[in-house]
């Protein structure tokens, strides 16, 4: 749908103003271009545009001209693509923000009820169980209640593609802070002194999961922040995007920039922007590998040089050990 009568309207015009304007300015032009390529001073008339005409081009059961658009977006001050009914940068941003406003508070329910709220974005993914497979959870005491609780909260969301939307975005803000204060320095000493059982059994599991818990924070510290926007909520997440590397081609992404120009449905651009967001958790998953693997290289290159330093010492008390028994055999 075009947004001619949506832009009348804000501009609180009316179909006879529209048409009146429009016939002036398509008036002149035909005058301009008559002085400039004939140099002569006479208008010739012009049928002038009906307000009907106008209508029928609102409810689209006729088109304008290629002319006609330019004219248009240009009386409203708007771009073509726009005024064809493309989408705007806002309007991805009003999709992402009220599908976080529709879906948050049972999202955050799902978390609660799940048996452990820190890791529900990090266990359910919506690309883990197919069709087929679900249906073998759906009976109660069939397999594990965890496993049983990630199928219905999965097949849940699967459902409506505006939740599906707002969980994978509350997802990448998980992995986002999972990965900020995955192997840090505070995390390394944290598991360090783990392996040395300088922590009891409880707080042994607020150090193996600690990346998980930060996740979760950030995920409530992104959520009271949107919902506290000063600036509104489109915006803060616009600044988000442009203020996180991971998340700043979402907007730019050529699959998003042509279903905008084509006017994809709602459903559609949601699908498109659950793709988008899914990719950059695997960024985030991706790094956190490299994470592991340097942590565990290095934790392998602390323990080697502790073990040739504990076998140079072996090798040292068995020397004295030898000279001791051979000193003693002398003495016998």
């Amino acid at each position: 749908m075009n947004r001619i009568k949506q832009l009348r309207k804000e501009k609180g015009l009316t179909l006879q103003q529209v048409a009146d304007d429009l016939t002036a300015r398509l008036s002149k032009a035909k005058f301009d271009l008559q002085q400039f390529s004939e140099g002569g001073s006479s208008k010739q008339g012009k049928k002038p545009i009906a307000k009907s005409t106008v209508l029928r081009w609102e409810n689209e059961k006729n088109s304008p001209t290629a002319e006609m658009w330019g004219m248009l977006a240009d009386y409203f001050g708007v771009s073509v693509d726009y005024l064809q009914g493309a989408w705007s940068e806002k309007e991805v941003l009003e999709l992402m923000s009220s599908s976080l406003l529709d879906n948050y508070k049972r999202i955050f329910e799902m978390a609660r009820e799940y048996y452990d709220e820190h890791f529900f974005f990090n266990d359910i993914d919506l690309d883990t169980f197919s069709e087929e497979e679900g249906h073998f959870y759906e009976v109660p005491g069939t397999f594990d209640e965890t496993e049983r609780k990630s199928w219905i909260y999965t097949k849940e969301i699967r459902e409506n593609d505006y939740m599906s939307l707002a969980f994978v975005i509350l997802r990448c803000i998980f992995f986002k802070g999972l990965n900020e204060n995955l192997y840090t320095a505070e995390h390394i000493k944290a598991l360090i002194e783990e392996q040395n059982n300088l922590y009891s059994k409880t707080q042994k599991l607020e150090v193996v999961f600690y990346p998980e818990f930060k996740g979760y924070e950030e995920v409530k510290h992104f959520m009271n922040s949107f919902l506290d926007a000063e600036n509104g909520k489109e915006n803060f997440l616009k600044v988000f995007l442009q203020d996180n590397y991971e998340f700043e081609d979402v907007l730019t992404n050529v699959v998003i920039e042509k279903l905008m120009k084509e006017k994809a449905s709602k459903e559609t651009m949601s699908l498109a922007l659950i793709s988008i967001f899914e990719k950059v958790i695997l960024r985030y998953e991706a790094g956190a590998d490299i994470r592991k693997y340097r942590y565990v290289r290095n934790r392998y290159e602390v323990l080697k040089d502790d073990y040739h330093a504990l076998s140079k010492h072996v090798d040292e008390l068995q020397k004295e050990n030898d000279r001791l028994k051979a000193e003693l055999a002398s003495k016998r």
